[in-house]
């Protein structure tokens, strides 16, 4: 795992989660806009650090090196927690946590991916297939439709995909996302926390009953027109979104 820390040290304390695939560098365009006035971490999970030495394994291993580090780096205290994608695993095992105090979570694009009887099959092919895509750096057209994607909006992200990813990763990672929403959600009645989603990508109507099980809460941020992962194309709106928070 790696985590660049950047910005102000007396700022907001934000902590940046990564998509599948990704890095911490899917941020890049959003680090500088926060950086002025924001003490920002934005992290690469194991087996996506580009080192070739680690492998992602469950989100709850990632959320336990997480909250080690908060608790050494970040005085146990996140404001903002911002979560894409395969990042939400790990941030709501984190959510959980007694010993770290989190604000404010997001969690962006946390979609229902589980298929029930068809999970063990999809996890002998999808592996294989975004494995290829780490390594080609090309999105099939199947995979766009699915993730209500185009490949101009996909072409940043994929330029953001690090080197040196396993087989074992990419399928460790489909095995949070298939089983994501079967894990026992601790509820959580006073927790800040956020669904963001793009209004072209699918699977999210039964995310959010699951999530507003967990937290009573919860707000829904819809956003027109846009497919998964979207909103990062969007810096500037992401930052607006991110400090109207508070």
């Amino acid at each position: 795992m790696e985590i660049k820390r950047v910005g102000d040290p007396d700022g907001k304390k934000i902590m940046l989660l990564h998509g599948n695939l990704m890095c911490w560098r899917q941020f890049e365009n959003v680090i500088p806009l926060l950086e002025k006035d924001c003490d920002v971490y934005a992290v690469s999970f194991d087996g996506f650090d580009g080192t070739g030495k680690t492998t992602y394994t469950t989100a709850q291993e990632q959320a336990d090196k997480l909250k080690n580090y908060i608790a050494e780096y970040c005085g146990g205290m996140l404001d903002i927690l911002f979560a894409e994608s395969l990042g939400c695993g790990p941030a709501v095992c984190l959510k959980e946590s007694p010993d770290v105090q989190i604000r404010r979570m997001i969690l962006s694009g946390a979609e229902y991916l589980d298929f029930g009887i068809l999970n063990p099959l999809l996890l002998k092919i999808m592996p294989q297939k975004q494995y290829r895509t780490a390594h080609e750096k090309t999105m099939p057209a199947w995979a766009l439709h699915f993730m209500g994607q185009t490949e101009e909006g996909m072409r940043t992200m994929m330029s953001r995909i690090p080197e040196n990813v396993s087989l074992e990763s990419v399928r460790a990672t489909w095995e949070v996302g298939l089983y994501l929403y079967r894990r026992p959600f601790r509820t959580q009645p006073d927790a800040e926390v956020s669904c963001w989603y793009g209004q072209r990508e699918g699977h999210m109507k039964k995310a959010i009953e699951k999530l507003k099980q967990a937290y009573p809460k919860l707000t829904v941020r819809c956003f027109p027109n846009f497919g998964h992962g979207d909103i990062l194309n969007h810096p500037e709106l992401l930052v607006k979104e991110l400090k109207m928070l508070g």
